[in-house]
């Protein structure tokens, strides 16, 4: 289809310039034969009319032959002079083509088929008797005839980089656009599941101890559907707060709404499902970027979710160490081992958690590993730079 469009235009292209040579040449011939009609030369011939036209209708090949043009248009003019016709703006012709051959090839190229026409005429003008001045004028509108192509080929080729920076900034903020959404969308997610698989992996498991101490413990099935209320509502919360955001034209808020600040209430959480989990904090706590926070606090979450879900019956600790340069986070449990914590032994895993752990670790230019303990049960150890 392009390639189709693209004949079209040259063919259109084509036709008007053979029209403008056509008007140009009969301009030519009526103009000259008005001018000298009451001239002392030779009288407006036969001969001079072919000159004059061949001049003026070669200029319908500017564009794809102009070293044709400029022979053609200085050998007629040049015939036309030694035939001592009268004067008249077959002149024009030449200096039209040694612009034709400056556009085509630029001035510097264009100076040596220039110089030759020039000569050409330069000669014949003397022959014909010409003055200096004539000659000097004539060789003036040469030259400006060439650097005048020169220029239009500079804004030509400036007003082109200018497009093409245009086209290249469009689409570089095209694919800005794409990459943030697909960041955004990606972001989400991790969130999304983070909390929603936390929610309900410690609903599942309470949900479970109220079932089976039903009829033996009346207290502890209160005390589980309290602790579910609990943390539904929470996670009714966040997801409300996140789905407002995606309705919501407004950028997304800078500050994120989890962090190591939210520990105590998941820890807490954790242990009303039934993991024991202790907590460990090294170093000297200070203020973390946003997105060190959250990622802090969301690889603690899906770890304690994944203790909940795979390991059994088992106890976690979750240490947080403070140092000068990053913080390292280190969730242990004794349980019984990876069993299908996403398949993942330090490796590519075949679900999401792990894997939404490994890139909010590797966006932040951390490491994390995530594998079995040589003493049995699992470790998840993210370290990611302040």
């Amino acid at each position: 289809m392009h390639a189709l469009a693209t004949r079209k235009v040259a063919s259109q292209v084509r036709i008007v310039d053979v029209a403008v040579a056509a008007v140009v040449a009969t301009a030519l011939v009526v103009v000259t034969a008005v001018m000298n009609g009451d001239a002392d030369d030779r009288s407006f011939e036969l001969l001079a009319g072919v000159l004059v036209v061949a001049a003026g209708g070669v200029l319908a090949l500017h564009r794809r032959a102009p070293i044709v043009v400029l022979t053609v248009t200085t050998s007629a003019t040049a015939l036309y002079v030694l035939r001592d016709y009268p004067g008249g703006p077959i002149y024009f012709t030449v200096i039209a083509a040694l612009l034709a051959v400056s556009l085509a090839w630029g001035p510097a190229k264009a100076a040596v088929p220039a110089a030759a026409s020039l000569a050409v005429m330069l000669v014949v003008t003397a022959l014909h008797g010409s003055t200096g001045s004539e000659q000097a004028l004539f060789v003036s509108w040469g030259v400006g005839a060439v650097l005048l192509g020169g220029s239009i080929l500079g804004r030509r080729a400036e007003r082109a980089a200018l497009e093409q920076r245009a086209r290249h900034l469009a689409e570089t903020r095209e694919e800005e656009a794409r990459r943030r959404v697909t960041e955004e969308r990606l972001r989400i997610a991790r969130d999304l599941h983070d909390s929603v698989a936390h929610t309900l992996a410690s609903i599942s498991v309470q949900a479970g101890v109220g079932a089976h101490v039903l009829d033996e413990r009346p207290k502890d099935v209160l005390d589980a559907l309290l602790a579910i209320k609990h943390t539904s509502g929470e996670a009714l919360t966040e997801l409300r707060t996140t789905l407002g955001m995606l309705r919501s034209d407004q950028a997304a808020p800078d500050e994120p709404a989890a962090g190591l600040d939210r520990l105590p209430s998941l820890v807490e959480n954790s242990r009303a499902a039934g993991l024991p989990v202790d907590v460990v904090i090294e170093g000297d706590a200070r203020p973390l970027p946003p997105a060190v926070d959250t990622a802090a606090f969301r690889i603690v979450q899906e770890s304690l979710t994944n203790v909940i879900r795979h390991a059994g019956p088992a106890r976690a600790t979750v240490a947080v160490r403070h140092g000068d340069d990053r913080i390292e986070i280190e969730v242990t449990d004794d349980g019984r081992g990876p069993v299908d914590r996403n398949r993942d032994a330090n490796g590519a895993s075949g679900g999401h958690g792990l894997a939404g752990m490994r890139e909010r670790v590797t966006l932040l230019g951390g490491e994390l590993y995530a594998g079995p303990r040589p003493s049995g049960g699992f470790r998840v150890r993210a370290r990611v730079p302040r």
